[in-house]
């Protein structure tokens, strides 16, 4: 298959689906390129800053038509630290997106198929961290130490 698109070469693309982290996916001359912080329905224009044999990724310079749940960004640091990738989406939107992600997972390799049921989701899903990292390693006097970097 000969690669349709070029690394640090601008496209205009239209976000056909959401992948298993919430990035957006797009496609040129059926080449898929994975697009972070794009949503479903969107029209935007995206700088490709990486590409491999069988798919890309890209980065958003434009959005051209935006999607009707993305919402403004409420948090300065949410790009940077992975805590809620989502955040740029309707949060009731996010549950659909999740139940869909479990969905196709579930089913993947099932010969009898199952329904999963709606995500519960909460009153107030903000102002909580569900991210934590703990590095391990040895400290000066060779004694394991465990260092939390909750966000």
């Amino acid at each position: 298959m000969k690669i349709p698109i070029e690394k640090n070469r601008e496209y205009i693309v239209d976000i056909l689906d959401n992948g298993f982290e919430g990035e957006g996916i797009a496609k040129i001359d059926d080449f898929t390129i994975f697009i972070p912080n794009a949503i479903k329905g969107e029209k935007i224009k995206i700088l490709i800053v990486k590409v491999l044999s069988s798919y890309a990724f890209g980065k958003i310079i434009e959005i051209i038509v935006p999607s009707e749940y993305r919402v403004k960004n409420d948090c300065d640091t949410y790009k940077r630290c992975g805590g809620c990738n989502l955040r740029h989406i309707q949060y009731k939107q996010t549950l659909i997106m999740k139940q869909a992600t479990v969905q196709n997972l579930v089913n993947k390799n099932l010969k009898q198929k199952v329904e999963v049921q709606e995500v519960l989701g909460m009153d107030n899903p903000y102002h909580y961290r569900n991210k934590a990292q703990y590095p391990v390693g040895l400290d000066k006097n060779g004694e394991p130490v465990i260092r939390s970097i909750c966000q």
